[in-house]
């Protein structure tokens, strides 16, 4: 049975287009449905070929980079004493990161008694002892993930296309009853030749933007993805549908997600007069509702530094120094403020302890945001009790605390839905284009191309065993 906490943690998952996860979930439906049109359009041989293909690019796709990552924090970090916990960010701003060792050694003390909550105070020390080295493992672990996360992917690359040509190979000299000292050496028809010029798939941007969202990392190894299997490509068919594919891939799994989500969320709110960018596990708090209720929402909202001349390290102190603001917790049931858990064992439910891991990145700017949405949730929901008070026949003065509570559950409730709907919609639409309409385009190109139906890998092996062998 799912309980509403953990209703709410995978609905916040779902729509956090930082997450892994939607990225997993949109592209197991883009492999089943080109691999189902694989195996209509080319039978077994196609078949197999695309979901070796699909299955095992999505495999090292998702876990390659953590995998490695994890292998260099035991052999790079730890034997040099560094812990792997600390944000490299948070190096940024000097002033932030005294502030971090600060509150790292009051955490400390508050659980030197518990064993198994780690020092965090130690690790901060270590790391501002030796900053070069640090940064220099940062990018390290960063740069040689990614390469071998994409060297792994062109040795499947490999692999795959050694494999189909050798099964179509022995098909071919089964049905024709020979033996054949066949060498694959077909055709190749890459980007350069297709598009008459030389392609060199480029990619930009802000490398701590990469190094520090989990996407964003994928971003790099997908480009790569996509260039090997447009560059590599063995006919003109072949390079064709993995250019359809993947132009298509990119939109809806880096693009699309987060335009679709700002148009429902600007939808709801214009329309309903309802705000839904708000993480769930966030809105259906007792904690939220509570504060609605007694307008302490709008005392934590404004205890908040905000102007002009407000620093990245007085927001940071503010955080350390009000925990019990709305705001702060709001933050940390949301993981903009990430903090302490403990594992006490390898199957164990990992416990959270509460305290705000300094070993962590704050982002100002996610701070403000959520403040700033908090806002609108509040005013919304006055504007809620304000309407259905009208619809009572009555003015807001004259409404009950038990009315009150009740039009505010009724407002979170409808948030709560519109969240949820919204999150389904999104990743609805993204999965019905990447699984169902882009692979079922596919297959009508196909069918409906000329002499484009038969699988041309096949043809061209076959074409060339036949030469050999004197058949044509």
């Amino acid at each position: 049975m799912i309980t509403p906490v953990t209703a709410s943690k995978i609905f916040s998952i779902l729509g956090n287009n930082d997450s892994l996860v939607p990225m997993a979930i949109k592209d197991i439906s883009n492999s089943i449905g080109l691999t189902a049109g694989s195996y209509i359009t080319g039978q077994s041989a196609e078949g197999q070929d695309r979901f070796i293909d699909e299955f095992g690019t999505q495999a090292i796709w998702l876990l390659g980079i953590p995998a490695y990552k994890k292998i260099l924090d035991l052999t790079m970090f730890k034997p040099l004493g560094f812990d792997s916990e600390v944000d490299v960010r948070i190096l940024k701003d000097n002033e932030v990161f005294e502030l971090a060792k600060q509150y790292a050694k009051k955490h400390d003390e508050l659980f030197k008694d518990n064993v198994n909550v780690p020092k965090i105070a130690k690790s901060l020390e270590k790391v501002s002892a030796k900053q070069k080295t640090f940064k220099g493992l940062t990018f390290g672990k960063f740069a040689i993930s990614t390469l071998m996360t994409i060297l792994t992917y062109g040795g499947l690359t490999k692999f795959r296309q050694k494999y189909r040509e050798e099964k179509i190979k022995k098909e071919f000299l089964e049905k024709h009853g020979a033996q054949s000292t066949f060498t694959s050496n077909l055709h190749k028809t890459n980007m350069t030749e297709f598009m008459g010029k030389k392609t060199d798939p480029a990619f930009t941007g802000s490398i701590q933007d990469f190094m520090f969202s989990p996407v964003k990392n994928l971003m790099i190894v997908d480009a790569s993805i996509s260039g090997e299997r447009l560059l590599k490509s063995k006919n003109k068919q072949e390079l064709t549908m993995y250019a359809i594919k993947e132009g298509s891939f990119w939109f809806f799994m880096y693009f699309a997600g987060k335009q679709i989500k700002k148009l429902l969320e600007n939808h709801s709110l214009k329309k309903h007069n309802i705000p839904i960018d708000i993480d769930p596990r966030a809105i259906e708090s007792e904690e939220l509702k509570n504060a609605l209720l007694d307008n302490k929402i709008l005392q934590s909202i404004n205890e908040f530094p905000v102007g002009k001349n407000v620093s990245n390290a007085d927001i940071y102190r503010f955080v350390n120094e009000n925990q019990k603001n709305l705001v702060v917790r709001m933050a940390k049931k949301s993981d903009i403020v990430k903090t302490v858990k403990v594992k006490n064992g390898l199957f164990k439910k990992s416990v959270d302890t509460g305290s705000i891991d300094n070993r962590k990145f704050i982002d100002p700017k996610d701070i403000i945001g959520l403040k700033d949405k908090l806002k609108v949730l509040y005013d919304k929901g006055q504007e809620f009790i304000q309407s259905n008070a009208k619809n009572m026949g009555k003015n807001v003065e004259e409404l009950s605390a038990d009315d009150i509570q009740k039009l505010l559950g009724n407002y979170l409730e409808t948030v709560k839905r519109g969240t949820r709907k919204a999150t389904l919609r999104n990743i609805g639409a993204c999965i019905g284009f990447l699984g169902v309409i882009m692979p079922a385009t596919l297959i009508a190109w196909r069918f409906l191309g000329k002499n484009n139906k038969e699988y041309q890998v096949r043809t061209d092996v076959e074409n060339k065993l036949k030469s050999q062998m004197n058949l044509v």
